[in-house]
């Protein structure tokens, strides 16, 4: 039996570390289940008045095991636990670096409302680890309701390919330049294109921002190249900007209210504190543009929308909603007017 210690990432934030404990665990344990190994013994652990997420194996991790294992959200460091009479010994396991940038990317641009980056990380590696594309290198990641680029730009760290779209023109130009000035300063071989979408009888517009960019010239002359895709448009046409079956995963973060609201579809200038509309004239389109074995993982607040209320919606799409063990225990509370949790769903 070995016994693996994952020390916890702080995180950024007091309220989301003390969240993420619980989140953790249930993170872990959906990686496991596509781990070389049997897992088992799921816990957390207070060794010597620190607390650490602990797994048994009866052998060890491979790997690519370990690789998965550095890139979940928490992972701050990776060790062995040993037990020599009443001492335990922990013996440190070198992470895997697989990052293609790095974390600074989702960190450095701030704004109100801003989603936590750890927690975003982990809907990614949820969603991905739930497909059937978890071990596929070229991932295309669709966030349909994309803000300011932090679900983007943490598919980027990951090295997916990543496409948001964004109804206010005046964010995604903002997250563009901020983009744009970021590989600058890290010397990023890229390009970008404009371009312009225009539906019949002029039923919707769409300005589009495609980036690609490699870490050198040579990497870019041989297409060893990521893309990133912002558009400011209206998230329904989803089908219209992107092919279908084009994405591995859909990440989101749906309106909370206040700073997180969306369009109404009845009142083009108003807005909408509940995500249940936005569910119901937007669901579609995202899921055509999802591959068959992709998975859509979005966060919601549960005081506007319960659980059960969510799992309708998506069954009625006929998805595959994972309603057991880890997944419906991502629950937890922001703030007093947000309850956060997530659903995963798979086509």
């Amino acid at each position: 039996m070995i016994t693996y210690a994952i020390l916890a990432n702080p995180g950024h934030n007091r309220v989301y570390f003390e969240a993420s404990k619980k989140l953790s665990l249930a993170e872990l344990e959906i990686a496991c289940r596509r781990f070389s190994v049997k897992c088992s013994d799921f816990a957390l652990t207070d060794i010597e008045g620190v607390l650490y997420l602990t797994f048994n194996t009866e052998e060890p991790l491979s790997k690519e095991d370990l690789a998965w294992l550095s890139r979940l959200s928490f992972t701050y460091a990776i060790f062995e636990l040993r037990k020599k009479g009443s001492e335990v010994v922990l013996i440190p396991i070198r992470k895997t670096a697989s990052y293609y940038f790095n974390d600074d990317l989702s960190t450095i641009l701030k704004y109100t409302g801003k989603t936590n980056e750890l927690f975003t990380r982990l809907m990614i590696n949820v969603a991905v680890l739930s497909s059937d594309y978890y071990n596929t290198r070229d991932i295309n990641l669709l966030d349909p309701v994309a803000g300011k680029g932090t679900t983007l730009f943490e598919s980027l760290i990951a090295g997916y390919n990543s496409y948001g779209i964004e109804i206010n023109p005046n964010v995604v130009h903002e997250a563009a330049v901020y983009f744009k000035k970021y590989l600058e300063n890290g010397k990023y071989k890229h390009t970008l294109k404009k371009e312009r979408m225009r539906g019949e009888g002029k039923s919707f517009t769409a300005n589009f921002y495609k980036f690609e960019f490699a870490k050198s010239k040579e990497d870019f002359k041989t297409d060893k190249t990521l893309k990133l895709c912002m558009v400011a448009g209206d998230s329904r046409y989803s089908n219209r900007f992107f092919k279908k079956k084009m994405f591995h995963v859909i990440v989101g973060d749906l309106p909370y209210g206040i700073q997180h609201r969306n369009v109404s579809s009845q009142n083009q200038s108003s807005t909408t504190r509940n995500p249940k509309e936005l569910l119901s004239y937007c669901l579609q389109s995202w899921i055509e543009s999802l591959k068959t074995g992709g998975v859509i993982v979005l966060a919601w607040n549960k005081f506007v929308l319960s659980r059960e209320e969510m799992v309708e919606i998506f069954s009625r799409y006929n998805l595959d909603v994972l309603n057991d063990g880890p997944y419906t225990d991502f629950e937890h509370r922001v703030d007093q007017a947000i309850n956060r949790d997530i659903i995963v769903a798979k086509k």
